[in-house]
């Protein structure tokens, strides 16, 4: 009896170490939220998924969920369902503290930083052969600005209100795809996109159709930098986008985003996140996927200045990589 008692005892240790280790073993999930089908953060989440389930294939799993864009990926983040995404910073902003596209909403404190993504492109998007060669001339016209969820369509507002053309700009909301084909087809007449500077789809439009960059005037960048702070009015470097005079500097506005996760997330899993998307190697890899993973990197001032901390494992990765981090982060 005894030394069936004992039996019985070293199969329920040995079972109880067979579970222990499989739970050891258990892959984590995530799922990371990227973009509409054809646009920037779709292609650029989708590269960087691969790599770290590639990567990590015993450790970790995850999903590039498609949204709709900047604005839906954290409204997602916010109930829950993406542990991870990319957000512009305007977004970020009013977010953290129930204002503007989240008013009336509870402030969501429940952002954690991981990285800079670079500077977005608004690029106004015309036919090389479009009568359109200013902002104000898009009064009248039918201007895309982007799937309902992304940021186009409240960045577009936002930048019309403060031209006081918002009342008189025919409003057109497909994806980035749609848009180009809608321009080339002439179904609109300009197409407001954000892209790094161009997104994929209008690349290749202008493989086969001559389009041009709408650039701001002097007057139409004071306004709209005086009206939302968070805009630059910069240059494109020669030879960076396509369409007409595309060998000479030409003008557009930028703004910042960034990589954010959830608290819910491992340090753990947010340091090797950015240890296999930051190492030298496999970030020209994404580079040349998506240009923004190029610019990906430690710029914390802006989210500095929003209160916005950064995740605890990306202030381990960024620490050990011997970066000074803004006191405002280390919350």
């Amino acid at each position: 009896m005894r030394a069936r008692k004992m039996a019985i005892a070293w199969i329920g240790v040995l079972l109880l170490g067979i579970v222990s280790g499989a739970n050891a073993a258990e892959v984590q999930k995530y799922v990371w939220g990227s973009g509409p089908m054809g646009g920037l953060w779709r292609i650029g989440v989708g590269a960087a998924v691969q790599m770290i389930n590639e990567q990590y294939k015993d450790k970790y799993f995850y999903t590039a969920a498609a949204s709709g864009g900047g604005v839906e990926n954290v409204r997602r983040m916010i109930g829950g369902e993406f542990d991870t995404t990319w957000a512009h910073s305007n977004i970020m902003q009013e977010a953290s503290t129930g204002t503007g596209m989240f008013d009336g909403q509870k402030p969501f404190k429940d952002m954690r930083v991981m990285v800079f993504m670079g500077d977005q492109a608004v690029c106004v998007i015309a036919l090389a052969k479009s009568p359109i060669k200013n902002f104000s001339d898009l009064a009248g016209k039918k201007v895309n600005v982007g799937a309902p969820g992304g940021i186009g369509p409240s960045i577009a507002k936002s930048m019309f209100k403060a031209l006081g053309i918002e009342d008189k700009v025919k409003l057109s909301f497909l994806n980035p795809e749609g848009a180009a084909q809608g321009l080339k087809d002439g179904h609109i007449d300009v197409a407001l996109a954000p892209g790094s500077p161009f997104t994929p789809s209008f690349v290749e439009v202008a493989r086969s159709t001559p389009i041009r960059l709408v650039e701001p005037t002097k007057d139409e960048e004071d306004k709209i930098e005086k009206n939302l702070p968070y805009m630059e009015a910069k240059v494109i470097a020669p030879n960076a986008a396509p369409g007409e005079n595309a060998d000479k500097p030409r003008r557009a506005f930028f703004w910042g985003q960034y990589w954010v996760a959830l608290p819910r997330m491992p340090d753990q899993a947010v340091y090797d996140a950015l240890k296999v998307t930051q190492d030298p190697k496999n970030k020209e890899m994404l580079t040349k996927v998506m240009s923004l993973w190029g610019e990906s990197g430690p710029v914390f001032g802006p989210v500095a200045k929003m209160g916005i901390p950064l995740h605890p494992g990306a202030i381990k990765y960024w620490q050990e990589k011997g970066v000074k981090l803004p006191p405002e982060l280390l919350k």
